[in-house]
């Protein structure tokens, strides 16, 4: 590849059409989260092509979606003793715990195809057709669970976004090495310690890591490397590895760095909001969420729901109590039902 672009000639053998490859492996969070920014500059003004990048994280950090506002989302005295920086995507999605055990892939692409240089994917199947492939590849009973993730068994693997930046696509995602749930629950944001036992217990049942499916499970460089054949094999791209650009390596440094370290962009600030019953929203996984409602009259509980669908209810106990659940709400009852009238206005259903 010159210049970033791929050698003269067909789109391969296969009719794909050209894509480069950036495999930057263990990087410090920022560039591992962000470098993709940078890319899509390149990408969309045509000086490269559509690109896959493979990286991971070199250290634990947290990320949160483009619209959340960390006041309200993360716990910060639990950041400071964790030693965990904060990264704010711009791509959609809630707060994330990311540690070394995951590999990332993020597809970046021109929103207006050009003839043998673009060829994005068209829908969220045909992008993560390479890490189902892989997940197969290992034996497990992976599959798309629209419109975005990828499920063992009904258990979150991988959790995928898609967003644009400067006319161009991103699709960003990874697999889960480990499933920390006491670290995914332990950085976001509570109302109460039983609260948090709630949503740690729902995120364990609901996510799942490759050293909880596979006998002996890949360490994070060979889990890489067989991402990288499998998107070589079935990606949307025939794929010639090349370096970034000097153009991307600079306007990163200079220009992506600095705004992502900017307290500015990271802590925006609290959006005005309607009085809610919903006084907690987190989501576990898909259009799962665990919930905190107050029933005027009733009082407080804790839900789990499911779009507009409540899945179970418990009473909630005083705001200080680390007690998990407490009384389950039994389905029929008028507490169900007013929890449920809730949760469908809440969900738009």
């Amino acid at each position: 590849m010159k210049n970033g672009r791929p050698p003269a000639g067909p789109a391969g053998s296969d009719s794909r059409p050209f894509g480069r490859l950036l495999d930057l492996g263990p990087c410090e969070p920022f560039r591992a989260q962000a470098f993709a920014e940078s890319v899509a500059v390149s990408v969309a003004r045509g000086e490269t092509p559509d690109t896959l990048i493979l990286c991971r994280p070199d250290r634990p950090y947290v990320s949160l979606g483009f619209h959340q506002v960390s006041s309200e989302e993360l716990e910060f005295a639990e950041l400071k003793r964790r030693d965990l920086p904060v990264v704010r995507r711009v791509t959609g999605g809630g707060t994330t715990f990311l540690d070394p055990s995951q590999v990332f892939y993020q597809l970046v692409y021109r929103a207006q195809p050009a003839p043998g240089l673009s060829g994005g994917p068209t829908d969220f199947a045909e992008a993560l057709r390479a890490p189902l492939a892989l997940l197969e590849a290992f034996g497990l009973p992976a599959r798309l669970r629209p419109p975005s993730d990828l499920v063992i068994a009904g258990r979150k693997v991988s959790g995928n976004a898609g967003g644009t930046w400067e006319d161009a696509h991103l699709l960003v995602g990874g697999l889960l090495g480990t499933a920390d749930v006491e670290a995914m629950a332990a950085v976001v944001r509570c109302p109460s310690e039983g609260f948090r036992t709630f949503l740690e217990e729902e995120m364990a049942r609901a996510l799942t890591g490759l050293d909880q499916e596979l006998p002996d499970p890949p360490s994070p460089a060979e889990l890489s490397r067989r991402l990288r054949a499998a998107f070589e094999k079935f990606g949307p791209w025939t794929l010639a590895p090349g370096p970034p650009l000097p153009a991307e390596e600079e306007r990163f440094l200079h220009e992506v760095l600095p705004r992502h370290r900017d307290p500015a962009w990271v802590h925006l600030p609290p959006i005005p909001r309607a009085p809610s019953a919903v006084r907690r929203a987190l989501r576990v996984a898909g259009a799962r969420h665990c919930l905190l409602l107050e029933v005027p009259g009733s009082g407080e509980y804790f839900v789990l729901a499911e779009g507009g669908k409540v899945l179970s209810a418990f009473r909630a106990g005083p705001p200080s109590s680390e007690a998990p659940p407490g009384e389950p709400v039994l389905p029929g009852g008028p507490a169900w039902e007013d929890l449920q009238g809730t949760v469908r206005s809440w969900a738009g259903a």
